[in-house]
């Protein structure tokens, strides 16, 4: 499945990302979802250093890894769930945590830890478009409000 957010910052049409899940066994953890940033190179390269605070924040049922710039316009990051590291599910994992990480789009969650944690403004409508094997599943345009509150005030483009 993939879930493509055309222009989520502020003041950027141009620049969007792209959370990519890959099949997996009901029963095994959840792989790492790779979000792929594109967009001019300028803004792209901030981003990139801005997502830095995203990989040393802390929470105990998921991580960010560190951003990684591939070229002109291009940066990866990974979301990675946490909430049964170490454990199974039979052994006392956290099992809301877990079923929180499996069911909740990553989209969101990177969506709110860029206004609460980066403290980037995102625009005020946020737009998705999901597939699956090439097909179209669904198209989304959201209020912020339905996803963060509040919105950070750092315009990604103004950051120096």
């Amino acid at each position: 499945m993939t879930i493509k957010v055309p222009a989520p910052f502020a003041g950027i049409s141009d620049l969007g990302f792209t959370a990519q899940y890959r099949a997996q066994h009901f029963n095994e953890p959840q792989r790492d979802v790779p979000l792929l940033f594109e967009g001019p190179a300028p803004p792209v390269e901030r981003l990139a250093e801005v997502l830095q605070l995203l990989s040393g924040s802390r929470s105990r049922s998921y991580a960010w890894t560190d951003p990684v710039l591939l070229g002109d316009g291009v940066v990866i990051l990974a979301y990675r769930d946490r909430s049964v590291s170490g454990h199974t599910l039979a052994e006392g994992a956290r099992i809301a945590d877990y079923v929180l990480n499996l069911v909740r789009p990553v989209v969101f969650t990177f969506l709110q830890d860029c206004a609460a944690i980066a403290h980037l403004r995102l625009s005020d409508v946020i737009e998705m478009r999901v597939s699956a094997e090439r097909k179209s599943v669904a198209e989304l345009s959201l209020p912020l409000e339905d996803i963060v509150r509040p919105n950070g005030e750092r315009l990604l483009w103004g950051i120096a």
